[in-house]
């Protein structure tokens, strides 16, 4: 099991890492079933480092192929890795602007 020290750098690293792919709009906490490191005081969101594999969770950037998005991610994160596999798991994928703007608010519904 990796110590809370050596996860704390650990998950900053990959996730800094993982934010750094043009294919990346952001992490992900993963829905239902969380993917985060929990910290003393603390968590990072979107990165969770078990004994058998790291996981990050991401939004991708609208209009990237899914496989490209998960192969710049490993190719970033697997360095970080200590030689446990990668999974990415893409949580959410970002709206182009203009699609953004034409939505109602998550909030439209309840209202009237």
């Amino acid at each position: 099991m990796t110590s809370p020290g050596t996860a704390a750098g650990d998950a900053d690293a990959i996730a800094a890492a993982t934010l750094t792919a043009p294919a990346v709009a952001g992490l992900h906490t993963g829905g239902v079933t969380q993917i985060a490191t929990y910290l003393p005081g603390r968590r990072v969101e979107g990165v969770r480092i078990g004994d058998d594999r790291v996981q990050v969770s991401v939004v991708a950037v609208h209009g990237v192929p899914l496989i490209a998005v998960a192969e710049q991610v490993r190719e970033r994160v697997v360095p970080l890795a200590g030689g446990l596999p990668v999974d990415v798991h893409v949580g959410d994928v970002q709206l182009p602007l203009e699609e953004q703007l034409a939505l109602p608010p998550a909030d439209a519904d309840q209202l009237g």
